[in-house]
This record gives C-alpha cells, sequence and structure tokens, in this order.
C-alpha cells in the first residue's frame, strides 16, 4: 500500500542534502516509518521519539518490515533496554537517551537527528533541538503534525514540506447538553459507555477512546466489558502484551481505551470511529512546581484526534463535549508550564548555561531562576550555569537530581545501597503495593517493626528488597519488577552488590544522613485543620498512601505529588515518600531560626558581677522545636540588653529617659512643622550598641548609662522646649499626659493616674497660650477654660 508521505520522497531527498528539513504531515501519513529509511541513504540516523512505547513499536514494526530482528539496521534504546549495534542503521531513542547521548559525546554517532512529533512541543526535544543548533554538526528533520511551521522554519532558516496525507470524509456526533459544554469529567465512564453502544450500531470496525488517564481507562474499561467487542487499555505503561493486542487488529471488533499515546506516536490500526472525551491530563506551573491538573484539551489536539478516523474508510468522530466549547487554540509548551530543574542540569552537562542556549520558547525567567537556585543548593551547576563534578555524575542517573546527591553523597555504602533501593522505588511511577489496611499495618509491625508500619521509607525499601512484607501487602508485580531494575541499574552504577545481597542498615541512621544531606526535605507540622506540614517554603500534606500518622510532629518527605487547584495560583501538594522525625531530630538536622524569649540579669557565686541570660527558642518553619536557657552573646545581645532596660533591670531608669527625650525630639518636630522622627527607643538603643562596638556582655561592661543618652535637640533649645511643651504634668493627686495637636492649635490632657476627680484648673496648668485645653478621662471630653 502507497502512504501518502511517498508524494514528498524526491522533495525531501533532495532538500536534506542541502539542509535541514521540516516534514508537516498529519498522523498516519506514514512519516514516521519511511523518513528515517530514506535518510538513512545519507547516513546513521537517530530518531527522537517523545514516548517509548512509540519508539519500541516503531523499531520493532519497521525491522519486521525489512524482514530482520531489532538490533540490526534497525534498533531502539530505551531506559535500561537498547537492542542496536555498531552497524545500526536507524535508532529509535526516547528524548532522555537523546539527551544523555548528546552529554557524552555530542552524539558523534550519527549523521542525521530526526525529531518526530514534534509539535508535542516537550521540554526535552526543545532542549535537544537548541543544542543541537548550537552544536551544527548535524543534518536535522523535524516532522510536525499541527505545528505553525512558518516560526520552526524561521528559528531553522529552513522550509517546510507537506504531504497532505489520506482522508475520507469524517461525520461528528456530540453527545452534550449545550453547544457550548467544555469537557468534564463527570459521570465519564457511564457517558463513554453510551457513546461506545453508538459507535457500535453506527460505524463498522474498530473503535478508539480518548481518555485522560489510567484510572478513567480502567473504569471505562469496566463500564464496557459486556459490550460485543473487545476492550483494549493503551497507556504510557501498558504491559507489552497490551500494546501489540492494541496495534494489531484480530477477527473480534476492538474498542481501545488510550491516552495521548495514541494521539500522535502511534497509529493504531482499523479504526473508524473516535470517541473524545475531550480531556487530558495536563502539567501547570503552580508557585514553582509543576503540577498535574485534568484540563480539556486544546482545538490542536482536538484536530489530532479527529484525524484518527477517516483514514482507512469514512469515519465518525464523537465528542463527549459541545461542538462550540471555548477550548484553547493550542497546547501550551512545556517549558512555559513545568519547573525547568532536568532542562538546566542537562543544558549544563552538555557545557552550555542555559542562559547562553537560544530556545525556540523562552522559559519564564522566575522558573529558570527557580532551577538554578535548587541545582546550586543541591551543588550540582555553579553561578555560572555549568555543571560541577557532582552535577555531571547524577545527571546520567534515572532519578531527580536530589535523589542523585543523596545517593552520591551517603556517608557509607551500607547506607547507600539503602538510599539507592528507596530511589527506585520513588522512581517507578506506578505503587509498588496497595496501601495497607489496619490489620496489615499490625501485621507489619509485628513482623518487622514499627518503622515499618510508621514509615514509606522503611517499608518501599523492605518490599523492593523482597521478603516478609511481600506475604502481607498486595503487590503490583509490574511495578515492583520496575523498580528493582532501577535498583540494580543504580547499584551497578556504584559497584555495589546486587538486590539479593544488599546490606543491612540502621533506619534511624538513614534518616539521620538523608536529613543531614538536605535539610530541604524535613518538615514540621503546622497547627491547622489541614494537618498539614511545612518546611518554610513549601507546604504539603500526607496522601491517603502514605503510613505517616497524623500525631507525628515532623517528617523527612523524599517524594511529593501536586495537583492544581481551583486558582490559578494554587496547588494542593501531598507527600507520598515520608518518614517520622521528631521534634529533637529535626533541631539537629535544619538550620532552624532562634528568637528571644524572657531575658534574666543572672548573678550567683561564681558571677557576682552577673551576665544576662535568655530563654532562646529554636524554630523552623514558623513552628516552635523547644527553647534553651543560655548566656546571651552574638545576634541577640543588643535585643537582650533592650529588653533588660525596659525591664529596668539594667542601667535603671535610662529606657524611660531615652523614650522621653525621643517622644519630646517628635514633639519638637512636629511643633516646628518637619516630619516625625522614624525612631524608637528600641531602635535607638541596638544602633547605639552597635556604634559603641559592644559585641559581647564583656564589652557591655565598659559603657555606662551615659553612653546611651538619646540627644535629639541642641541643649539650649531642649530645655526651653520642653519646660513650656511638656509630655507629662504632675498636678496635687493627679497626673496628666499630654496630647499635642498643633496644626489643630489644641491639646488634650489624659487623666493618667491620682485620686483627684475633677478636672484640672486652667490657673494650674502651663500656659500653652494659643492652644484649646481639652480635658479627657475615659471616653468622657471636657474643655478646660
Amino acid at each position: 500500500m502507497t502512504l501518502p508521505i511517498e508524494a514528498i520522497k524526491d522533495q525531501f531527498l533532495s532538500t536534506l542534502r542541502q539542509q535541514n528539513v521540516i516534514v508537516h504531515a498529519p498522523t498516519g501519513s506514514g512519516k514516521s516509518t519511511n523518513l528515517p529509511l530514506w535518510a538513512s541513504t545519507q547516513g546513521r540516523v537517530l530518531v527522537v521519539q517523545p514516548r517509548r512505547i512509540a519508539a519500541t513499536s516503531l523499531a520493532n514494526y519497521l525491522a519486521e518490515q525489512c524482514q530482520q530482528k531489532p538490533g540490526q539496521r534497525i534498533g531502539y534504546a530505551i531506559r535500561f533496554e537498547a537492542k542496536m549495534a555498531a552497524q545500526t542503521q536507524v535508532v529509535f531513542a526516547t528524548p532522555g537517551v537523546a539527551l544523555r547521548w548528546f552529554f557524552e559525546q555530542q552524539l558523534a554517532d550519527f549523521d542525521v537527528v530526526m525529531l518526530d512529533e514534534f509539535h508535542e512541543r516537550r521540554w526535552d526535544t526543545d532542549l535537544l533541538l537548541a543544542l543541537l543548533k548550537h552544536h551544527g554538526e548535524h543534518r536535522l528533520i523535524l516532522t510536525s503534525a499541527t505545528l505553525d511551521d512558518r516560526a520552526l522554519s524561521a528559528y531553522l532558516t529552513t522550509k517546510a514540506l507537506t504531504s497532505h496525507g489520506r482522508t475520507y470524509p469524517i461525520s461528528s456526533h456530540t453527545f452534550a447538553s449545550d453547544a457550548r459544554a467544555m469537557p468534564s469529567s463527570q459521570d465519564l465512564a457511564a457517558r463513554v459507555r453510551q457513546a461506545c453502544v453508538y459507535a457500535l450500531d453506527n460505524s463498522g470496525a474498530d473503535i478508539l477512546v480518548f481518555l485522560p488517564g489510567r484510572a478513567e481507562i480502567a473504569a471505562c474499561v469496566n463500564a464496557c466489558q459486556d459490550l460485543p467487542a473487545e476492550c483494549i487499555s493503551l497507556h504510557g505503561s501498558s504491559p507489552l502484551q497490551e500494546q501489540q493486542r492494541a496495534l494489531r487488529q484480530g477477527p473480534q471488533r476492538r474498542i481501545i481505551f488510550a491516552t495521548n499515546v495514541a494521539e500522535t506516536s502511534l497509529t493504531v490500526p482499523g479504526v473508524e470511529c473516535v470517541i473524545d472525551s475531550g480531556l487530558e491530563r495536563r502539567t501547570h506551573l503552580r508557585k514553582g512546581k509543576t503540577v498535574l491538573g485534568l484540563d480539556a484539551i486544546a482545538q490542536d489536539s482536538m484536530r489530532q484526534r479527529m484525524g484518527r478516523c477517516g483514514r482507512i474508510a469514512p469515519g465518525l468522530y464523537i465528542r463527549l463535549f459541545g461542538e462550540h466549547a471555548p477550548l484553547l487554540s493550542t497546547t501550551p509548551v512545556e517549558v512555559e508550564r513545568e519547573a525547568l530543574d532536568e532542562l538546566v542540569l542537562a543544558s549544563a552537562c552538555a557545557g552550555i548555561a542555559v542562559d547562553d542556549l537560544p530556545l525556540l520558547t523562552a522559559p519564564p525567567g522566575s522558573s529558570l531562576q527557580r532551577a538554578m537556585t535548587k541545582l546550586q543548593r543541591l551543588g550540582a551547576v555553579t553561578a555560572d550555569g555549568l555543571a560541577t563534578a557532582l552535577g555531571k555524575t547524577i545527571y546520567p542517573l534515572p532519578v531527580d537530581a536530589d535523589l542523585g546527591m543523596l545517593i552520591h553523597n551517603m556517608p557509607s555504602n551500607v547506607l547507600r545501597q539503602a538510599m539507592i533501593d528507596l530511589a527506585a522505588a520513588i522512581a517507578t511511577p506506578a505503587a509498588l503495593f496497595s496501601p495497607p489496611s489496619s490489620s496489615e499495618r499490625e501485621q507489619l509491625q509485628a513482623q518487622l517493626g514499627e518503622q515499618y508500619a510508621l514509615c514509606d521509607l522503611a517499608l518501599h525499601i523492605a518490599v523492593v528488597r523482597g521478603g516478609a512484607a511481600q506475604h502481607i501487602l498486595t503487590i503490583n508485580s509490574e511495578a515492583l519488577s520496575e523498580a528493582r531494575t532501577y535498583a540494580n541499574y543504580l547499584r551497578h552504577a556504584y559497584q555495589l552488590p546486587e538486590l539479593d545481597k544488599a546490606a543491612r542498615y540502621q533506619h534511624a541512621t538513614l534518616v539521620e544522613a538523608i536529613a543531614e544531606l538536605n535539610p530541604h526535605c524535613v518538615y514540621v507540622r503546622r497547627d491547622n485543620r489541614r494537618g498539614s506540614f511545612a518546611n518554610g517554603e513549601d507546604e504539603v500534606r500526607p496522601a491517603k498512601s502514605s503510613l505517616l500518622q497524623h500525631s507525628s510532629n515532623a517528617a523527612l518527605v523524599l517524594a511529593t505529588f501536586s495537583l492544581a487547584g481551583r486558582g490559578k495560583k494554587h496547588a494542593d501538594t501531598l507527600a507520598t515518600m515520608c518518614a517520622p522525625m521528631q521534634l529533637s531530630q529535626v533541631r539537629q538536622a535544619v538550620p532552624y531560626d532562634t528568637t528571644l524569649g524572657q531575658c534574666y540579669w543572672y548573678v550567683d557565686e561564681q558571677r557576682p558581677e552577673g551576665e544576662i541570660r535568655a530563654d532562646i527558642i529554636h524554630s523552623y518553619a514558623g513552628v516552635e522545636l523547644g527553647s534553651s536557657h543560655q548566656r546571651v552573646d552574638g545576634q541577640h545581645l543588643s535585643a537582650s540588653v533592650v529588653a533588660l532596660m525596659r525591664d529596668n533591670q539594667l542601667f535603671a531608669g535610662s529606657y524611660e529617659r531615652i523614650s522621653q527625650a525621643i517622644a519630646q525630639h517628635n514633639l519638637y518636630q512636629a511643633y516646628h512643622q518637619q516630619p516625625a522622627i522614624d525612631m524608637d527607643a528600641d531602635t535607638f538603643i541596638a544602633e547605639r550598641l552597635h556604634s559603641l562596638g559592644v559585641q559581647s556582655q564583656e564589652d557591655l561592661q565598659l559603657i555606662e548609662a551615659e553612653d546611651l543618652h538619646y540627644q535629639g535637640i541642641d541643649p539650649w533649645h531642649a530645655k526651653d522646649f520642653n519646660e513650656r511643651f511638656p509630655l507629662q504634668v504632675t498636678l496635687p493627686s493627679m497626673v496628666l499626659n499630654i496630647e499635642y495637636h498643633f496644626r489643630a492649635k489644641r491639646l488634650i490632657a489624659h487623666y493618667h493616674s491620682g485620686e483627684r476627680k475633677d478636672p484640672p484648673k486652667r490657673w494650674e496648668l502651663p500656659a500653652w497660650s494659643g492652644l484649646k485645653i481639652q480635658y479627657k478621662k475615659a471616653s468622657k471630653l471636657v474643655d478646660i477654660r
């Protein structure tokens, strides 16, 4: 069968000999299978596929077409698996593998690099394109189904070739209450079943249902099991056998329930009908974190999905949302909606600071800065944006940078083994086991120890290593196999024994080592209804799957999962891998804050001259960890001096005199219509101590009360002014505080103390010529004449 892409073969080869080439062709036109073979006439070809399932499936398909086994002329390389040799002419690989190869030798083994499905605009393919453009040693092929070719052509200074593909008429049907109804997850399984019944009656071949994720796929498969068709699941983690069922037609009619993996990366044969939920799981950026949200697809994605029918015969497109739903026109690119830690580290390891790399879409500056700050804190990149030795070591590891740092910096190989096995569990996308019930927790505690019933870290390490926990928990065998593959890969990288020879470790020692290496992982419980924990920057709450008890005061958190909240800036972050900690352990691990509590002037037989002591309060993330009673020096000395002066335990009477002098100075300024002095007694004393060079209590013993005298008004003006406008007036059996309002030409004499009940007489008061005088006691205000 001749595929539509054949129409541009000669033009493609002619262009490729001269320059880079962009090929715009719809899904199913044959670009992913034909272009690599054509390009191999000009050298060895690397085809970068966004998803593992597409890389392996396409390689297997092409190898079969060439009547060879994968790894001969056609091969592939994905994480933990590669079938290729030196003579392999076309290699399909995921972006992560391609980036690591670029880091190692700038892809010197390849002449042509093809970035397939580039319109998905993943951050890793954007970065790879920028690196290849900067390097300038490869011929580039970019394929796109929906991308704006003008911007891409200008970026690469080349032209785009277009293959229009083969299409049949597509009719559409809508299951929605309103023409503008947006995609919704409400009653999704029931609505999908209704659409499947309609499709079985109104179309003649296989049905492809687009859903946002594995949970929705499982629910819809369950709802449609009794329909007269074979139900198949297709997503990134589908077992190989299930993938093969989806990609090969059989004698029975099929309903394939798929995520976006079937939207662009794979062509599912035999499809005449597409049912579109209009939903996808898309990442967003919330407070610097990548969060996952359930979103309506954009119009470009809708066109992609619609294009999956009408390839082999007239098609039927069924939408579960309104025909005129106000969808976005295009899907936002990843560099604008995800944290950029991996991008920054990958670029740094390639020898180019990301700021010096012209990406097709410039990332937000705030996202780049957050990534730089985190990676510098981990010690993975320099201030110039280049990789350190640690960064180059941990980048190739199949785990996040923070986990790689912990593995590399563990103080012993025994703890490194435990950290590797834990990192392997975290790196595995699916859960290794179902959350234990209360009875299972009791069994874990009885057979393995308390930490296995309370600590996610300990239990996951035990499950990865095998043993008693497997007999108690409901294990996901596929996820466990993947985790063990991660663990053995990492163990081999550090020349450590394999899992079956794992060394025993001390749980408390591991927790303390992790906390010391990365204090950012230490969280303390907040006093709020959400039962959340905080580390001073982020707030999390334990996921339902976590073993962490609600009574825990603190926790070590190594893995989180963030969901987009209702607001554009809100994110709900769930902690999925936790270890309980005591507040005393937190004090040992984190750089906590200290604040001054109660201060004392302490005298005993050993210190007859006396010294300042205080309760120093230790806090972290706004939570008090405890306090200590100690001699005061350093950062808290001036504050403790102020507190003792305020209580007249030190330099008795000085604090009141300073306060009065400052108040009189401000009154002087107000009288002369000048700005007020931005100063109080506390600030003045602290600044004065600093100017006097007081850094210790020994220095404090060398100064007198007169050294702290406040002089705001010239002495020859102060005496007269203070007599004319006193702040306090003492009369027989009465003390008054005076409040001046010079602009209003009045003052208020406030009752302060004394036994006298009657208001003062005018003749008893200072002259205060030109000012109206009022007397106030409680809420009663009277004029004094």
